[in-house]
């Protein structure tokens, strides 16, 4: 009665055995990273608490100023400041990175969609940028890196409206989550 029952086991033993060769892997990817003893504040807050929100109001803009596919308007100067406290130690580079898990996140384009609803704006996007204009996908990027001086950085930021299609008038609200990061 047990050769049935042995002959079954080896039978699917062989398969499993098949079906992880067939299941290779394409390849590896290799995880780094470091632990820094820096710590600065965000905006006088203590880091990884997320109680900072940076408000970064847009002006009301004409559709028109956005007259084609592609196009930027309304570039709005903000700053995340960072440091201020003791631990925040000098010469430590330290950058803006955004959380690519937030869902406002456009992952093909790395930009903002805005919120949805019946009184929001349609073919409309919302960019963010490094304070030279240089725009940043947030899903892959990080802004420029500064240097802590005085145990204090500035990160400076742009946010603007970018056309990504047809427009329809509304409200063209969103938002990513942030964190600073040491280098």
């Amino acid at each position: 009665m047990h050769k049935p029952s042995i002959a079954v086991a080896l039978l699917a033993s062989a398969l499993a055995t098949a079906s992880a060769a067939l299941a290779a892997n394409d390849g590896t990817i290799d995880i780094t990273g470091t632990i820094t003893s820096a710590t600065c504040q965000v905006e006088g807050q203590q880091p990884g608490t997320g109680g900072v929100t940076k408000s970064v109001p847009l002006d009301t803009i004409s559709a028109g100023a956005l007259a084609q596919v592609g196009q930027t308007y309304g570039d709005r100067g903000f700053s995340i400041q960072v440091g201020g406290n003791a631990e925040c130690a000098n010469d430590t580079k330290v950058k803006v990175r955004f959380d690519p898990a937030s869902p406002a996140i456009d992952r093909l384009s790395g930009r903002l969609n805005v919120d949805a609803g019946s009184t929001a704006a349609a073919g409309v996007q919302i960019q963010i940028a490094n304070g030279d204009g240089t725009p940043i996908n947030v899903f892959t990027e990080d802004s420029k890196s500064v240097i802590v001086a005085g145990n204090r950085a500035q990160i400076d930021l742009i946010a603007r409206y970018y056309r990504s299609g047809d427009i329809t008038p509304g409200a063209a609200n969103s938002r990513v989550g942030f964190q600073i990061a040491y280098e």
